[in-house]
């Protein structure tokens, strides 16, 4: 080979490496369908059991917190009612300063000369004035120890207070900790991907499926979908889904993560219709947990590849239901903002597979995963099938 058909064969060679090729529908019995709904169906009663738990241990966490919270408020009580037996001693203590200090100097002047004593005391004997002196000594000897008492008691109260305090700093860090906790088994049980169905939804969809295989002829496990049974109708080439509308957003990561679908606006709003984009059959009808209705719809191009398609945010549906065979003509539903949504609009994914069925997109996760995978590889989804606008907000009139 001379240099020149080398280098020729290299350059050929490259560019058939960076080209995304055409994904072939695998090879699939019925009998592996139907064991795929068994698996799925065991793995959401687990999942289901697992959720159980995780709403039980919620519930329990929800009682100590509320237990805390009350051991907190009568700490606070208390620590309110320590705070106000310290402002009534301080006072009881300057009242009985200012006894003893009025004793005392009753006490002084008692010692002075007794020209005085009857002048000052009006004391009628002697035996009268040491009685009243016996008597300052002993309301001035309780009020010494009173004070003293007082005293004690504030200290014993300002130490409750800093025992209440850091028990109540303990009590509310543990509050913190049940709190995360919590939020941890809630983010396990919502554990969804954007537009996720969640298990309940796969099975449902899989059953779906099973029963549009049964409609078209499958019957014994060893039947080869697509061969012995569920002959797709072919597509030449895929239609928009709008007949006048534009591009909002494309396909791509942002906010961190891989946006899967095409989003598309148009001026009718929530009243634009929402046609399918070839001949097709509707896999399943769903919301996911946010609240977007959403519909699946199942295609086979002339080049043998499966497509899923996912229309999400619908603001309601068209007269459809699942199994339902679909065509060009068929409005899927109408154009809405329902779920996690900015704005009314059409978010439309479309990736070569066949979502609940084929081995790369048999769960949901390993769906978001194939189509990461896809997108790295250069695929962008509906962009690369449908003839659409390279720009946003640029207009287009007819599918």
């Amino acid at each position: 080979m001379k240099k020149k058909d080398l280098k020729i064969f290299i350059i050929l060679c490259c560019i058939i490496m960076i080209i995304p090729l055409p994904i072939f529908a695998e090879e699939l019995t019925f009998g592996q369908v139907l064991d795929d709904l068994t698996k799925a169906q065991q793995d959401f009663n687990k999942n289901q059991q697992q959720i159980d738990e995780h709403k039980g241990q919620i519930n329990k966490d929800n009682e100590t917190i509320k237990s805390l919270k009350s051991e907190i408020e009568s700490m606070s009580n208390e620590v309110v009612e320590l705070q106000q037996g310290i402002a009534d001693a301080n006072v009881e203590i300057e009242e009985k300063k200012e006894q003893t200090k009025d004793l005392l100097v009753y006490l002084q002047m008692s010692q002075g000369e007794n020209i005085y004593l009857d002048y000052v005391f009006g004391g009628e004997s002697i035996t009268d004035l040491i009685y009243r002196l016996s008597i300052v000594e002993q309301l001035t000897e309780y009020n010494e120890t009173m004070v003293k008492e007082l005293e004690e008691l504030i200290t014993r109260n300002e130490n409750r207070k800093v025992e209440l305090a850091k028990k109540q700093e303990e009590y509310e860090d543990k509050i913190t900790k049940l709190n995360e906790e919590k939020q941890k088994l809630a983010n396990s049980i919502n554990n969804l991907d954007d537009l996720s169905p969640g298990l309940e939804q796969e099975v449902k969809s899989k059953q779906q499926i099973v029963a549009y295989y049964r409609s078209e002829g499958c019957k014994n496990r060893s039947d080869v979908i697509g061969r012995d049974c569920a002959v797709s109708t072919t597509n030449a080439i895929f239609s928009r889904p709008i007949r006048t509308g534009y591009i909002t957003s494309f396909i791509g990561y942002r906010w961190g993560s891989l946006h899967r679908g095409l989003d598309m606006g148009s001026s009718q709003g929530r009243n634009t219709p929402l046609y399918s984009i070839g001949n097709g059959v509707i896999t399943s009808i769903w919301e996911d947990g946010n609240g977007a209705k959403c519909v699946n719809v199942q295609y086979q191009a002339s080049n043998g590849t499966y497509y899923t398609a996912i229309y999400a945010h619908l603001s309601r549906y068209g007269n459809i239901k699942e199994n339902m065979k679909v065509n060009t003509n068929t409005i899927i539903g109408y154009m809405g903002d329902t779920g996690y949504a900015f704005g009314v609009h059409l978010h439309l994914e479309l990736w070569p597979c066949r979502l609940y069925v084929d081995n790369n997109c048999k769960t949901w996760s390993k769906y978001t995963q194939f189509v990461s995978s896809q997108y790295n590889k250069g695929f962008r989804g509906a962009e690369s099938v449908i003839s659409f606008p390279s720009r946003t907000y640029q207009t287009w009139y007819s599918r």
